[in-house]
């Protein structure tokens, strides 16, 4: 999967950037150091999704049984992965 891009907010692309264009400046900055994205590593890697009304809903290849550090690696891989881009 590419990086995913600015494409304005004309793109019906879902995986663009429709508002957040890294490299227009604001205020003698760059949105990009406006805007720090981030990722709550938790909720986006470990949280199984459940909630008040049950069980968890995601489904995970990280989370299904097997060797512990071989999950955890698998998970790291995924998330640096989501990160970069």
């Amino acid at each position: 999967m590419p990086n995913i891009a600015f494409e304005g907010p004309g793109s019906d692309n879902p995986l663009a950037f429709h508002h957040y264009d890294a490299k227009k400046q604001i205020l003698g900055k760059s949105m990009a150091e406006h805007l720090r994205l981030a990722v709550c590593y938790w909720h986006t890697f470990v949280w199984p999704g459940s909630d008040v009304f049950g069980a968890g809903t995601f489904e995970r290849p990280w989370q299904t049984a097997g060797d512990p550090m071989s999950k955890a690696r698998e998970k790291a891989d995924a998330a640096f992965d989501f990160f970069s881009r």
